[in-house]
Formats: C-alpha cells, sequence, structure tokens
C-alpha cells in the first residue's frame, strides 16, 4: 500500500512537471546564449569607443579652428589701425612686407610718434605665431605649422611696395594632436583693408 502510494506520487509528479512545461536549458544552449551575448558586449564598446574619438576629434577640431581665428582676428585688428597717423607727424604704415612676416606702426594715442607699442611685427617663430614690438614680444598662437601674407595695392594687384599696399590676405595654419587620429589642421584666411593706409 505505501509502494503503490508512492508510485502514484511518482507518475502525478511526472504527468505534473510535463504538462507544465518545466524543462532546464542544456548545456549548448547556455554556450551558445554566452557568446550572442558577448557579440553584442563587444558591438556596443567598439560602438562607443568610436563615438568617442569622435566627440574628441570634433572638439580638437572646434578648439584649432577657435584659436586660428582668434590669431587672425589679432592680425587684423592691427592691419586695421596700420598707418592710423593723426597728427601727419609720424611715420606710419607698413614697414616691412615679407611673405611670412609683418611689420607695421601706427600712432594710436596721437601724440605724434611711434611709441614702442605702436611698432608691431607678427612673425613665425619655430611654430609659434608670436606677435612683437620694440621693448617685448609675446607668443599669439603655438602649433601654427605656416602663417602667410599677400600684399594688394588699390588695383587689387599683389604687390611688395610697402607705400602701396591698401588690402593684406592673412592666412594661418594651426595643426593640434588628436589623439590616435594623427594631427588635426585647419587653415583661416582673410583679407584685411588697411583703412589707414594710403593717407600719410
Amino acid at each position: 500500500m505505501i509502494r503503490q502510494s508512492a508510485d502514484r506520487l511518482k507518475s502525478a509528479c511526472k504527468i505534473n512537471s510535463h504538462t507544465l512545461g518545466i524543462r532546464g536549458f542544456t548545456v549548448a544552449e547556455i554556450i551558445l546564449a554566452l557568446g550572442i551575448g558577448s557579440i553584442l558586449f563587444l558591438a556596443m564598446i567598439s560602438l562607443f569607443a568610436s563615438i568617442n574619438r569622435s566627440y574628441a576629434t570634433q572638439n580638437v577640431a572646434a578648439g584649432v579652428q577657435q584659436v586660428a581665428r582668434v590669431g587672425i582676428d589679432i592680425i587684423a585688428k592691427n592691419i586695421r589701425l596700420a598707418g592710423l597717423n593723426p597728427l601727419q607727424a609720424a611715420n606710419a604704415g607698413i614697414i616691412t612686407a615679407q611673405p611670412s612676416q609683418l611689420r607695421l606702426t601706427y600712432d594710436a594715442n596721437g601724440d605724434g610718434t611711434i611709441d614702442s607699442t605702436e611698432d608691431i611685427t607678427f612673425w613665425l617663430n619655430g611654430n609659434t605665431l608670436t606677435r612683437q614690438t620694440r621693448d617685448s614680444s609675446y607668443p599669439l598662437v603655438d602649433n601654427v605649422s605656416d602663417l602667410s601674407f599677400t600684399y594688394f595695392d588699390a588695383t587689387d594687384l599683389q604687390t611688395i611696395t610697402t607705400n602701396a599696399i591698401r588690402t593684406i590676405e592673412v592666412s594661418l595654419t594651426v595643426a593640434e594632436p588628436a589623439g590616435r587620429d594623427g594631427s588635426l589642421s585647419r587653415t583661416y584666411c582673410t583679407r584685411v583693408i588697411g583703412r589707414n593706409l594710403g593717407f600719410q
């Protein structure tokens, strides 16, 4: 009687487990699931790494462009002042007009003389754009790979005659390291009209 009860209990358990669909995973199914999960995980890591590199590169590109623009803006401001001579007593204007160096003067304070801070030279010192006065010099932009000046007269023809210069085209190329992508360079170019040139 006890034996019959045990046999009935076993039969009931088998029927219930099959009826409910309770079944474990095989080793092959577990290995397959782990393999698919690993592939998806590696794909996500690769995607995030690629997005991170792209983000870093774009940040470097924006920084390089901003630095180049600021350097050009400082040069352009001084070109616009070149030749300013309210009392007509100073010898103001373009002093040196070379492809990679520009020296200009102006009388900003209107005292009739060119002070040391009003005699400015822009040139490339190694890979640094430098602004130099008679007394001192200081770096404007680092990692400059190219600086060039092109000079034009009143008829828009190229010239190197300092008294004939009315417009100056400035081109500045800055290159910054961008991680594994090597370096990133941007060239900023602008044409500046010397508002005070030609009035001496």
